[in-house]
């Protein structure tokens, strides 16, 4: 029995940490004005991520996308077509414990902006939540709408997956329903929301495995957002 437990983990480990840059969300639905309001895009010179409003001027993202010395700009949707340069980034902090070459290392990193975002954008409730087996959460991201998809539009989508494994502060989702989830390019770092009487911020996308989605649970990492948005002179 314990030999066909350990053989189960270590098929959830290598789950968990294997998988390229998340796009779980082709073929998703196009999100509503409050999922909106939370998700920017984070653009560079080598592509985009996604990213989810902390504060006016503080955006959180996954840690691989962003490289040093580049330049990265934030962009969004506000209602009336997306815009891609609302404002630069100004600042980058990692997650002390992130190492590019570990894929179990917490993917996370804080960005200050330049300036605040317009008005149209409000910061996303942190929830301390544990994720359990089972819970269905809601994902959103700016990712390409085909792994193939060489347009030029950016449209943010949103899907309801579910928990299907958890681990070691990893959580991995799956679509739920008949309809499987593919991959494409620019879902890292967008958020993954609970979304039981409001929305509130549990986790963050940053890598597919398959038809599955990998995401950071924050409830470990909550006190460090906290921290790095106060060092930023956030309240």
């Amino acid at each position: 029995m314990k030999a066909n437990q350990a053989r189960c983990l270590a098929l959830v480990i290598c789950l968990l940490l294997s998988g390229g840059p998340a796009g779980a969300l082709v073929g998703a639905d196009v999100a509503d004005r409050t999922v909106q309001r939370f998700t920017v895009v984070v653009a560079g010179a080598k592509g985009r991520c996604s990213g989810v409003v902390l504060a006016p001027d503080i955006v959180l993202t996954a840690a691989h996308c962003i490289r040093q010395g580049e330049r990265f700009h934030i962009g969004g949707n506000l209602g009336e077509g997306y815009q891609t340069q609302l404002s630069p980034v100004a600042e980058i902090i990692q997650h002390p414990l992130y190492t590019p070459r570990d894929s179990g290392s917490p993917d996370l990193a804080i960005l200050k902006l330049a300036k605040p975002l317009p008005e149209r954008f409000v910061p996303a409730v942190l929830n301390r939540r544990s994720l359990r087996v089972g819970d269905d959460l809601i994902v959103a991201g700016y990712g390409k709408s085909a792994a193939g998809d060489t347009g030029t539009g950016v449209v943010l989508r949103m899907v309801l997956q579910r928990v299907s494994q958890s681990i070691r502060g990893w959580v991995v989702l799956s679509r739920v329903g008949e309809e499987a989830a593919n991959a494409g390019p620019g879902d890292s770092g967008g958020p993954v929301f609970a979304y039981r009487g409001m929305h509130s911020l549990v986790g963050l996308m940053v890598a597919v495995a398959g038809k599955q989605t990998k995401a950071v649970a924050l409830s470990a990492h909550h006190d460090w957002i906290r921290e790095t948005m106060r060092k930023l002179n956030v309240p």
